[in-house]
């Protein structure tokens, strides 16, 4: 039997298998109807059943909106709001991927007040309540769900923006291991990568610690000893659950040292291109890490001894490039695109990338100060 385990910092986490089955009690903690945020998909795989089953037994009043999308944004934050505020439910449930999850975040921010989403845009001092928020994360991983902030698409411009706000937190999170079983060979090998490199981009920020180093450098070695099985034995729930673990560990530690560089350009690209931000890791992870080695090259040596490679011969800096060689090395071997010429990006783009990718400033959070031309420089070396 799989233990579940629950803490606060400061939403309230639920992490194990099963976990799903205490959903029921947390949302009577807070009422007796909710609203269920998701994509059409989770009929498919039976999932939106199996909630709504597990809502019923438990008495607990719901409606559900499924109509998620790529093209989801600002406008549905506005219109979830109304439909939450005219149904007076207690609770808001964000059930997918990031998309969906942020959504739910704003949903619950906003639902209480009168007002659109664009008018709280600039007045966001006149936020001050929230209907609590539980996220069920169906992805191996969340980057925002613990965060004070949010990324969505603006429907107006088409592009995606940051909002933050002290009171845009989920109340609680559930991590159940069974609720990522569906997700296809391909995707699993894109998300673990994406993964590693964001255990690497908190490892570089200056808010990096003891603490979340420690954290950061166990989920480095736990997903790559992991790799080959979980993609060859998907439905392994141990080797699932150790990587949820690592992915909530990229959570916690997350929130302490903030997003950098990497995130910076998949939001900027993800945005301007509309290329999948999972796509997008790939091209662009290795030239990252050959800017930064130099800045921390020990550890950069550390992360090379959490990759298993070879770390025993040659200096510091050479043991230390060894870090972006294993991401060229692992795009081969998976035959993921490595360059972002194979999504159809030209060198005359580029300023206007780099130019729009600034819109994120995570990038500013590194072991280095980093300018517009550093940025381009990345994406040249990226083509």
């Amino acid at each position: 039997m799989s233990e579940i385990i629950s803490f606060s910092i400061p939403a309230d986490i639920i992490f194990g298998i099963d976990s799903l089955m205490k959903l029921g009690d947390v949302i009577h903690s807070k009422g007796n109807k909710a609203i269920i945020i998701t994509e059409p998909m989770f009929y498919d795989n039976k999932l939106i059943g199996q909630i709504e089953q597990l809502l019923k037994s438990f008495n607990i009043d719901y409606i559900i909106y499924d109509e998620i999308n790529a093209d989801s944004g600002s406008e549905d934050i506005s219109n979830i709001a109304i439909l939450a505020q005219t149904a007076r439910v207690d609770v808001i449930i964000g059930l997918g991927g990031q998309k969906c999850l942020n959504i739910a975040k704003a949903v619950g921010l906003i639902a209480p007040h009168e007002k659109s989403f664009y008018y709280y845009l600039k007045h966001p001092e006149e936020l001050d309540e929230k209907i609590p928020v539980i996220l069920l994360p169906t992805t191996i991983r969340d980057y925002f769900a613990l965060s004070d902030m949010i990324y969505y698409k603006d429907q107006d411009i088409g592009y995606s923006r940051i909002f933050t706000h002290p009171k845009l937190y989920s109340d609680y999170v559930i991590i159940d291991p069974i609720l990522s079983a569906d997700i296809p060979k391909n995707i699993m090998t894109l998300m673990l990568i994406e993964m590693l490199g964001f255990a690497i981009d908190s490892v570089l920020s200056p808010k990096s610690s003891i603490f979340t180093d420690t954290l950061l450098f166990k989920t480095i070695e736990t997903i790559n000893s992991n790799f080959d099985h979980i993609l060859e034995f998907p439905d392994d729930l141990e080797v699932r659950k150790n990587i949820c673990l690592g992915g909530l560990f990229l959570m916690f530690a997350g929130r302490i040292t903030g997003f950098g560089l990497l995130q910076t350009l998949v939001l900027g690209l993800n945005s301007y291109l509309k290329i999948p931000k999972l796509s997008i890791v790939m091209p662009v992870l290795p030239h990252i890490l050959e800017f930064l080695v130099q800045s921390a090259p020990e550890k950069f040596v550390k992360i090379a001894n959490c990759l298993n490679l070879d770390t025993k011969n040659g200096s510091v800096v050479e043991s230390a490039l060894k870090v972006p060689e294993y991401f060229q090395i692992m795009a081969d071997t998976h035959k993921i695109p490595s360059r972002l010429s194979e999504f159809g990006v030209v060198k005359e783009v580029l300023y206007k990338l780099a130019d729009h990718s600034i819109n994120f400033p995570f990038y500013s959070n590194t072991l280095k100060v980093i300018s517009k031309e550093d940025i381009y420089n990345i994406l040249y070396s990226s083509l």
